[in-house]
């Protein structure tokens, strides 16, 4: 069985412009991604999924430079490209994450993995980690049969094809460690305020460049309840309903 990182990303942000490749702390924000799934004891790759468009070429190249895999594939159909990735590297188990979350949690993402494999789902949920610190992990053949039910061409958020259509068996893992259980944080990167808590967190505690994790940043928070401020005020996008166009079972 193979188990890959998908980390989705594209450049075409209008909120934050070419926010992934924003240096944070003299990085680009992607890197501290890419750091974190490198710790991962189950993951065999590492792929950056990005698309055909001239203007995502940087992210080949970062990925390049970064010793990782990049597939570029549909724009706006996101299920499309990453199933079409899964195809090409062959992958049987997708942990995906969104290039939107530098602090993703390899922890909790191996434990998600060693989840889904055990009990034979589909598709794999996280509960009460912080928002843009958990992944969803995703079946290569459960992909490509979502492929085939969609009705839409932008899946930029597609997780509802599997968890709305009763077609696929889901599981959900409840993570109880109180070191990393603070559903209220935000820690994903969508406007300037989440970046500007971004960098206050790897300021407190990235010296030397060094990789932190999850169950710090939950500590500088009880340290530090102030940088819950930051951007408290910011709300998650709604995202697109789904479009179904068949209910064959998976």
């Amino acid at each position: 069985m193979i188990t890959a990182s998908f980390i989705t990303a594209r450049l075409k942000s209008t909120r934050l412009p070419r926010k992934v490749l924003k240096p944070l702390g003299g990085r680009p924000m992607i890197a501290h991604l890419v750091e974190r799934m490198k710790l991962s004891r189950r993951i065999d790759r590492i792929v950056l999924c990005t698309s055909t468009v001239a203007e995502d070429d940087p992210l080949e190249a970062f990925a390049a430079s970064a010793g990782i895999d990049c597939f570029r594939g549909d724009p706006d159909d996101v299920l499309a490209r990453l199933t079409a990735a899964a195809q090409r590297f062959a992958i049987d188990v997708v942990a995906s994450c969104s290039a939107d979350n530098p602090f993703v949690d390899p922890v909790a993402m191996d434990a998600l993995i060693d989840f889904h494999v055990a009990g034979g789902y589909d598709y794999c949920r996280s509960t009460d980690l912080p928002w843009g610190a958990f992944t969803s992990t995703i079946s290569g053949t459960a992909m490509a049969h979502a492929c085939t039910i969609k009705d839409a061409l932008d899946t930029e958020v597609w997780g509802g094809y599997f968890t709305e259509t009763g077609l696929f068996r889901i599981g959900t893992l409840e993570h109880r460690d109180p070191a990393r259980c603070r559903p209220a944080l935000r820690l994903t990167v969508d406007e300037p305020a989440d970046f500007e808590l971004a960098a206050q967190i790897v300021e407190r505690l990235g010296a030397s460049g060094r990789t932190f994790g999850l169950d710090e940043i939950v500590a500088l928070f009880d340290r530090s309840p102030e940088l819950a401020a930051i951007n408290a005020h910011v709300r998650q996008k709604t995202p697109l309903p789904i479009k179904v166009r068949s209910a064959r079972a998976a």
